[in-house]
C-alpha cells in the first residue's frame, strides 16, 4: 500500500476514485493475489500518485474492502481504468466470484473545478455544482441502459463507471462550471448570486421529479 498525498501536496492536484470490493470466502486468496498485482501495475502508469486499501472484513457471507486510488488528472485515471492489463486482471477476479463497485469521490471533481477558477470558491458551492452534474449522469445511465445477458455484472459496472467518469469529466463538469463560474467566484450582484443558486436548486428538484416519473413508467 502506497502512502496518500503528503500534507504539502495541494488537495486540488489529483483526481480520486473509490472501489468497493466484495469477495466470497472461497476466492479470498486469488483476490489478494490479483490486488497485489494491480498495486504493482498501477505504479507504472502516467500520472499515478498513490493508493490505499482497507483490510478485508467479514459482512455476512462476503468479505468487503475499499481501495482509494489517486491520479494527477482525470485523463490519466481513465487511461488506467480502461487499460488492457487492468482488464485482464479484473477478468481473472471476475471468474473467481469477485464483485466490485466504483464511485467517484465528489472531491475529485471539486479539485478539478478549483483548478478552473481564477478565484477561490466556497466548498459548498463546488459540492452543489458537482451534485448537479453527477446525479443526472448516474441516473440517466441506469435508466437508459440495461445489462445484457451476455455481459457479467463486474464488466457492466466497469463500463458504467467508465461512461460516467468520461461524461462528467470531459463534458458535463466543464460545461456547467462555465455557466456558473461567476456564481462560483462570487462575482456579480447579490441578486445575481441568489438567482444562480435558485436555478441550481430548481434544476435539482426538476431532475428529481423527472427521474421519479420515468422510473415509475419503467416499472
Amino acid at each position: 500500500m502506497t502512502s496518500p498525498p503528503t500534507p504539502d501536496q495541494a488537495t486540488d492536484e489529483y483526481f480520486e476514485y473509490h472501489f468497493a470490493h466484495r469477495v466470497t470466502p472461497d476466492h479470498h486468496q486469488i483476490f489478494l493475489e490479483c490486488q497485489e498485482q494491480l498495486k504493482i501495475l498501477v505504479t507504472k502508469y502516467p500520472g499515478y500518485i498513490s493508493s490505499e486499501s482497507t483490510e478485508l472484513r467479514s459482512e455476512g457471507d462476503l468479505f468487503v474492502a475499499e481501495t482509494v486510488i489517486r491520479f494527477d488528472t482525470l485523463e490519466n485515471f481513465i487511461g488506467w481504468l480502461d487499460s488492457s492489463e487492468r482488464r485482464q486482471l479484473i477478468y481473472l477476479e471476475e471468474n473467481a466470484g469477485y464483485q466490485f463497485e466504483g464511485k467517484v469521490n465528489a472531491e475529485g471533481y471539486s479539485r478539478w473545478l478549483k483548478r478552473q477558477l481564477s478565484k477561490r470558491a466556497p466548498v459548498w458551492k463546488i459540492n452543489l455544482l458537482v451534485l448537479l452534474v453527477l446525479y443526472p449522469t448516474v441516473m440517466g445511465f441506469n435508466l437508459l441502459f440495461r445489462k445484457p445477458d451476455f455481459i457479467d455484472f463486474p464488466t457492466w459496472m466497469l463500463f458504467g463507471n467508465l461512461c460516467s467518469v468520461s461524461i462528467t469529466g470531459w463534458f458535463a463538469v466543464p460545461w456547467v462550471s462555465g455557466i456558473y463560474q461567476r456564481w462560483l467566484e462570487g462575482q456579480g450582484t447579490k441578486k445575481e448570486q441568489v438567482l444562480a443558486l435558485v436555478t441550481i436548486i430548481l434544476a435539482l428538484l426538476l431532475l428529481l421529479q423527472f427521474f421519479r416519473v420515468v422510473s415509475q413508467q419503467l416499472v
